[in-house]
């Protein structure tokens, strides 16, 4: 049995011959890997407290809500969701991808565009379909507005989980993180060819 060793610079002459280059396994096993982080910090934080996640429910059930969320809890929201979700997994992206050896703006973006989309489709299914409607459904009840109708299943993915995964995170989010995730990314592959 033959093995194939390739060695540096075997690798680089390669990818000079081939131009851009794009690593799919890496791509979708980062993705689940970002998905996996988003998600599994999304649920611990709204099961430990149900009102930490409040500023994103329905508008419908915050109007009816005894207490609104009130501003602190609107930055501890805005705060999390930045520092504690989004930029360590932008961190992430960029190193792994560029480590991967992804180059090429346009490869970068894609590479980016896809983990988020599987980063996307994973808070669809498991918080918002199975989490929140369908194992803990109870727990994510925001005390004064136990019954009201935004929390049916049609009710909550017609106006909550449906439009925020298919519109915003589809042609919003996931184009803004993966231009900016391939921007930190083309910064690495500089750096890691001067290094």
């Amino acid at each position: 049995m033959h093995k194939l060793v390739i060695t540096n610079s075997m690798y680089d002459l390669l990818k000079s011959e081939q131009g851009m280059y794009m690593n799919w396994t890496c791509t979708i096993l980062d993705g689940l890997a970002m998905a996996a982080y988003f998600n599994l910090f999304a649920a611990a934080v709204a099961l430990y407290k149900p009102r930490l996640m409040f500023p994103c429910y329905p508008p419908a059930i915050i109007k009816a809500a005894e207490e609104p969320p009130t501003k602190a809890e609107n930055r501890f929201y805005r705060l999390w969701i930045c520092f504690g979700e989004l930029l360590p997994l932008l961190l992430y992206g960029a190193v792994s991808t560029a480590d991967g050896g992804t180059t090429g703006f346009w490869h970068l973006a894609l590479t980016g565009y896809i983990q988020w989309m599987i980063v996307n489709f994973c808070d669809l299914f498991f918080l918002d379909f199975w989490l929140i409607q369908k194992k803990a459904k109870r727990r994510f009840v925001i005390p004064g507005t136990e019954g009201h109708p935004g929390y049916a299943f049609k009710t909550w993915m017609k106006d909550c989980a449906l439009p925020e995964h298919l519109l915003q995170w589809t042609l919003i989010l996931c184009p803004l993180m993966a231009a900016i995730q391939a921007g930190l990314g083309l910064i690495m592959n500089t750096l890691l060819q001067a290094g």
